[in-house]
């Protein structure tokens, strides 16, 4: 009986471990319309009346990590710049992007009173299934009214999941394993790269040309993340 409570602790430290691995990178970032639950202040005393007193934590675990493992990784967009972007006010725009695939989605700030804008931020997002699209998607700030749209892209990571799964190692740090050239479907304004980085990582570094608008462009690049104990590349 020790044996199995020792074993049982060491298991929920384990998911409690996959757990905040998986929800920090968007814990300040993705928001959706999920009700936020109340959390009940507990009894005096400890414990309800007519129910067991003892905690439901590892019921809750067990049910988030059957969650992580439907989750195949993680891959986390950097968002540089934008490129000439629409002018949706009177001069100029108070861009910002925001980035979705099923039910999330993960934004940058805003910059105000700027076609060129400067973000270099991170955001990180969950794939479940790959063939489920990521779109970014840019849009106007208003104060008073609904916020503009200033284009939308596709974020096509096909290739770099393709060369993660030749199972490269020991490449000379910055090899360029495979260049993608634009075509209608991939929203690629010019030609990209994918390269090989220090510890085994890759990165492709993409600038989207931006649909449905009259101008812009978003530099950006991506980059796989695997979770311990997920599907990962090969499921």
């Amino acid at each position: 009986m020790v044996f199995g409570r020792s074993l049982h602790r060491v298991s929920l430290n384990i998911c409690s471990d996959l757990e905040e691995v998986f929800s920090y990178p968007f814990r300040h970032t993705c928001f959706d319309n999920k009700e936020k639950k109340k959390k009940k202040k507990p009894r005096k005393g400890g414990g309800s009346r007519g129910k067991p007193t003892g905690s439901s934590k590892g019921g809750v675990v067990e049910a988030r990590l059957v969650s992580l493992m439907d989750v195949l990784g993680l891959i986390r967009i950097r968002v540089r710049r934008g490129i000439n972007l629409a002018v949706r006010d009177t001069l100029s725009s108070d861009p910002y992007c925001v980035v979705s695939c099923s039910n999330q989605k993960v934004k940058t700030k805003v910059v105000r009173g700027n076609c060129n804008p400067i973000w270099n931020e991170e955001l990180t997002i969950y794939i479940k299934d790959f063939d489920s699209p990521i779109v970014l998607n840019v849009y106007d700030k208003d104060t008073f009214t609904v916020d503009d749209s200033m284009g939308c892209a596709h974020i096509d990571i096909e290739p770099l999941i393709k060369c993660l799964r030749m199972g490269l190692s020991s490449l000379p740090e910055g090899t360029k394993v495979e260049r993608v050239h634009p075509t209608k479907e991939n929203c690629l304004a010019e030609e990209s790269t994918i390269v090989w980085n220090k510890g085994g990582k890759m990165t492709q570094d993409m600038i989207l040309r931006l649909n449905e608008v009259e101008c812009g462009k978003v530099q950006i690049q991506i980059e796989w993340i695997e979770i311990p104990g997920c599907k990962g590349l090969h499921a």
